[in-house]
């Protein structure tokens, strides 16, 4: 009978997906890998598969727990309002070093964009899954009558991810909070959504 992995696969993922996130795929050598998971090289490949499918399942992580945001954040009243509040969870309600961090998604489109196409691919996908909740968000605030039909859900999304985008690049340069949450503020305003400070009065859905 072949030996059980020690470790909890889980705790390795997640510890992986936080040094990508920090490093970067090329920077983040099987060394570092191995030692911020806490497991050997022997460990990582029998449970992984290696450094490439351990990074696709690490952008796929993040991309889940992002999306899991939304859900909480959700707001059933008016679905626009869960805009603004997920740029607060993500950027201005954590630490400033995680904010400066940008997003992996992002970052991972623009580093690897035309160096490893196939794992380009796999970000810019799991980048688009969030931006399907962007689109969901403005569907059902127009089937709630409480957004124009001059666009589609789909060009507003694509719009926002656009904007999402920008703001995850500029947080990684040198700036002062409040400058961010101004520029948030303006982005937002720019496709009509609500401002930062006006979705607080509304209780999210619970997860």
């Amino acid at each position: 009978m072949a030996r059980p992995i020690a470790f909890e696969r889980g705790q390795a993922l997640d510890a992986a997906m936080r040094l990508f996130w920090i490093r970067g795929y090329a920077a983040s050598s099987l060394e570092c890998l191995t030692e911020a998971m806490g497991i050997s090289r022997s460990s990582l490949y029998a449970s992984f598969g290696g450094k490439r499918q351990l990074f696709r399942e690490a952008l796929q992580l993040f991309s889940i727990r992002t999306r899991k945001i939304f859900e909480r954040e959700w707001c059933e009243e008016r679905p626009l309002d869960t805009l603004p509040r997920f740029f607060c969870a993500t950027i201005l309600e954590v630490p400033r070093r995680r904010a400066a961090r940008g997003c992996l998604l992002v970052n991972s489109v623009l580093e690897l964009r035309d160096v490893e196409a196939d794992l380009n691919e796999v970000a810019a996908t799991e980048l688009g899954r969030v931006e399907k909740v962007f689109e969901d968000c403005f569907s059902a605030a127009q089937e709630r009558h409480q957004y124009s039909r001059q666009h589609s859900p789909r060009a507003l999304a694509a719009q926002l991810m656009l904007l999402n985008q920008g703001l995850r690049v500029r947080c990684r340069a040198p700036g002062a909070l409040e400058e961010i949450r101004s520029e948030i503020d303006v982005a937002l305003s720019l496709i009509a959504l609500p401002a930062l400070d006006s979705t607080h009065g509304v209780p999210p859905r619970a997860p």
